[in-house]
């Protein structure tokens, strides 16, 4: 597929909580969208799309720091615990 394609898919439901929580649990560990498909079970696209998406949620950025499943230095989606409390 066309990545330009993937970029206007939106991705599941269940998928964008299940990676809230897979976040919340391991913070403040991170994982790349390649993990994050693995871990999730669903494709590379959906994971990336899916990781963008949450990222955009307040308690949650992109950074680049390393991803503690695989050890690449990349660009991530992460929990930022100190955002979420009062």
């Amino acid at each position: 597929m066309d990545g330009r394609l993937m970029a206007g898919r939106i991705p599941h439901r269940d998928a964008i909580s299940r990676l809230r929580q897979l976040l919340a649990g391991q913070h403040p560990d991170a994982y790349c969208d390649g993990c994050l498909a693995f871990h999730l079970a669903i494709s590379f696209a959906e994971a990336k799309t899916t990781a963008l998406t949450v990222a955009g949620e307040p308690g949650f950025n992109r950074q680049r720091r390393d991803c503690y499943g695989c050890g690449r230095t990349v660009e991530l989606t992460a929990l930022i615990r100190e955002k979420l409390l009062p």
